[in-house]
């Protein structure tokens, strides 16, 4: 049986460390292992997401340019015909890494960038002072250039919820596309005061769009209902030992439940709310599913702003 949407878009968290001390960011609350993914574990996966079809983006609980071989596991997944993103931060941008980032190829790169309100930035992300973090961005921009295709992603909380319209202009006078999304609660573990307000998207639904159509692997090849998960206490098998289509057969009899994980009832995060435009087959090539989530885009942007 295929594992049909299941795989379409796959976040593999190479790592969960991170040096970084975003305010919008629960890692110190993490119970589950932490480490980075060795390299045996992830020839296994990617072999497996590559085959599938997966759109396969380096993101998680950790900071992904901290891994010693994230540049040529992104080789490797382009040269095995796979597509590969990366999600980075400025502050781990500096020593080169930007150039060494963009020789790699991945085929797109999301730089995370709360705001460019510098007191809000400043607050959310205390680790590296704003105008650095503009000049990274600005060279990262610079090198991507018809190299990488690049997006800026930013995020409105209780500081900074009338931004979006001046984020996404300045970002698009330097010639690159941004949103930014509203802050949730990562699954109930953020606790941040004046920066996050809990909402409600669907929380008592027991329903999940995000859960049909993405996946989520951790550093040691375990597949979460969410990267929110901080415990593990949601483990849906494991891509080293198990088939990619019986952990796909186990989420859709999940999906056809009440999810009732503790993660997921504390969960305000508003694409759990929406209702993917998933009609006939999934995604079979680059184009079609550059194409769905384009509709995915389209259809929840209300919900993300």
């Amino acid at each position: 049986m295929p594992s049909e949407w299941t795989f379409v878009s796959v976040d593999l968290e190479i790592t969960n460390v991170c040096g970084a001390k975003c305010l919008m960011c629960p890692r110190d609350s993490i119970t589950r292992p932490k480490g980075m993914m060795k390299n045996e574990i992830f020839k296994v996966i990617s072999e497996k997401l590559i085959r599938e079809g997966s759109l396969i983006t380096f993101s998680g609980m950790g900071d992904p340019l901290s891994h010693p071989m994230v540049f040529e596991w992104i080789r490797e997944i382009r040269g095995n015909k796979g597509d590969v993103g990366i999600v980075v931060n400025p502050a781990s941008l500096g020593d080169n890494i930007s150039h060494a980032l963009i020789q790699a190829r991945p085929n797109s790169i999301t730089l995370s960038f709360p705001s460019i309100r510098k007191e809000v930035f400043e607050k959310l992300c205390p680790q590296i002072p704003f105008d650095l973090a503009i000049e990274r961005a600005r060279e990262l921009i610079n090198l991507s250039t018809g190299n990488v295709g690049l997006r800026i992603s930013g995020i409105l909380t209780e500081m900074n919820p009338d931004e979006h319209e001046v984020y996404v202009f300045f970002w698009k006078s330097l010639g690159v596309p941004s949103a930014q999304v509203a802050c949730h609660g990562r699954g109930g573990n953020l606790k941040a005061p004046g920066v996050y307000k809990q909402r409600d998207y669907g929380m008592e639904t027991g329903y999940c769009g995000l859960l049909r159509y993405h996946s989520f692997v951790t550093w040691e090849g375990n597949v979460l209902t969410c990267c929110h998960d901080l415990s593990g206490e949601t483990m849906l098998g494991s891509l080293i030992d198990s088939d990619i289509c019986e952990i796909a057969d186990r989420k859709r009899k999940l999906l056809n439940s009440n999810i009732s994980f503790k993660v997921c009832t504390q969960c305000d995060e508003p694409l759990r709310n929406s209702n993917p435009p998933i009609e006939g087959f999934p995604p079979k090539n680059r184009d079609e599913r550059r194409a769905f989530f384009r509709k995915m885009r389209l259809k929840n942007k209300v919900l993300a702003t």
